[in-house]
């Protein structure tokens, strides 16, 4: 989002940054020169950054005094929470009083978000937010206000063979339910060809029909400035093994159709983007 690199930009090095349901860090390449913490429920998660100061800590009982940090990013992980009011109150707390707060949440009435909850077993999204709901939530939960908004769509990374561990006899040692763990017993082309199906079948599907299949849900910025929001238009190419959007990255372009990401080197399908 272009209003969250700008408020990176304009932050001092000895203003603070939460980073809150980090994993292993939201803000990458980002984050150089800045005073960024983390917070995550799972230790292992945090084990794989280890250049990211950070607390294992819920996110309903965060371990900072009242107004300790200048902004706070929530990047997708509003929806793991189980109690997104008290996490929200929370961030009030913690946040300055002309603090500001990015957050990125699927949108829980979508394709995407219905077929990653059937295929993962829910998959730990425990809310199920609409863009009114949302917003309505963040703003009657704290002193800020809407200031932008951007469109984010799915290249159905989740639908991979390591998400589909075939299943042992007995009980399961981890979160996935027996029922779907079939899927890991599938061939590999079989996720690789799913993903380009599903980016293809949904992108042309929105164009030719208007419908929103391959949404995945918004990104938004609040502060504490009464504004008149802001729409940033959305991306369409995402990379399906690691997720980047290229609306301002350079990409290798092959045949005009094809794109190869310049993250991972993975092949993409190419689309145009909206004007």
């Amino acid at each position: 989002m272009r209003l969250l690199e700008r408020w990176l930009r304009e932050l001092s090095p000895s203003q603070r940054v939460l980073d809150l349901g980090c994993g292993a860090g939201s803000l990458r390449t980002q984050s150089a020169g800045l005073n960024v913490i983390g917070v995550d429920i799972d230790p292992k998660e945090l084990a794989r950054n280890r250049d990211l100061p950070a607390a294992c800590a819920e996110s309903h009982r965060l371990p900072f005094a009242n107004g300790s940090f200048d902004l706070i990013v929530c990047h997708h992980a509003m929806e793991h929470f189980r109690d997104a009011p008290a996490a929200i109150r929370e961030i009030r707390r913690v946040l300055k009083t002309q603090g500001r707060l990015y957050m990125s949440v699927p949108d829980g009435t979508s394709f995407t978000d219905r077929l990653y909850r059937l295929l993962l077993c829910g998959g730990g999204h425990f809310q199920r937010f609409t863009f009114e709901s949302v917003v309505s939530a963040v703003e009657s939960g704290t002193s800020l206000h809407l200031a932008a908004s951007r469109e984010l769509f799915s290249s159905f990374i989740f639908v991979d063979k390591l998400n589909f561990v075939p299943a042992p006899r007995g009980r399961l040692p981890g979160p996935m339910p027996r029922r779907m763990r079939w899927l890991g017993r599938m061939p590999h082309w079989f996720f690789s060809s799913s993903r380009w199906l599903l980016n293809i079948g949904t992108r042309l599907a929105d164009r030719c029909f208007s419908t929103a299949l391959s949404r995945y849900g918004w990104s938004l910025a609040f502060s504490s400035e009464i504004q008149s929001p802001e729409t940033e238009p959305g991306c369409s190419n995402v990379c399906m093994s690691c997720g980047a959007g290229m609306d301002q990255t350079p990409t290798k372009r092959i045949a005009g159709l094809l794109y190869r990401c310049p993250y991972c080197s993975s092949l993409n399908p190419r689309f145009h983007e909206k004007p």
